[in-house]
């Protein structure tokens, strides 16, 4: 029977065709199914068992991100690029060019400002029904705003929202500008003038 280690900051309840998991980075409920969990304490600890492994693996990635969180980083390659947190009043979000979400006047919202060689800063903030939190590496050294962190309990959300980012100004194949994930790396194509 498939199963797992449970991290010691986990709580897991079940009701009749439900489980809830509760950690550090949020909780989560979710619907079973057909699939059947049990607790079974062991000499590890205790471990989460179930009926069939599809829907453990499910449980396992809820899991591992309400335990630790997912983390994403961008970097940002450019000349004046930079990216900072702030805590402004604004009535509206620019988003890939468009006003996506329309805030109160008096709302006060987690924005990272971007600079990206345009004419204006793009302001972006996650849904409040995905939240990722942002940040920018303004305080860190040497980095001087060239790095974007997301964190966030769920996998997709992180990796949403930071595709999301990334669309704003996707690494140039000539000149190498644009918002990289953390380990991306792309060849640069010679001009026409370069031979």
């Amino acid at each position: 029977m498939p199963s797992f280690l449970i991290p010691q900051n986990i709580k897991i309840a079940q009701a009749p065709g439900y489980i809830k998991i509760e950690g550090p980075f949020g909780y989560s409920i979710k619907k079973t199914g057909e699939t059947v969990f049990s607790v079974i304490s062991t000499s590890e600890g205790l471990r989460l068992f179930a009926n069939n492994s599809t829907g453990l693996s499910f449980i396992f990635q809820i899991v591992r991100g309400l335990a630790y969180g997912f983390r994403q980083r961008l970097r940002l390659t450019g000349v004046g690029f930079r990216a900072y947190s702030q805590n402004i009043s604004i009535k509206a979000i620019n988003v890939k060019g468009y006003i996506r979400k329309r805030l109160q006047e008096n709302t006060k919202s987690p924005v990272i400002s971007i600079k990206l060689g345009f004419s204006h800063e793009i302001a972006y903030r996650s849904s409040q029904q995905n939240p990722v939190y942002i940040s920018g590496s303004r305080l860190e050294g040497r980095t001087k705003g060239t790095l974007i962190y997301l964190k966030g309990n769920s996998k997709s959300y992180v990796n949403q929202a930071a595709s999301e980012i990334q669309s704003f100004r996707f690494p140039d194949v000539y000149k190498g500008k644009g918002i990289y994930f953390d380990k991306q790396k792309i060849k640069l194509k010679k001009g026409k003038r370069q031979g």
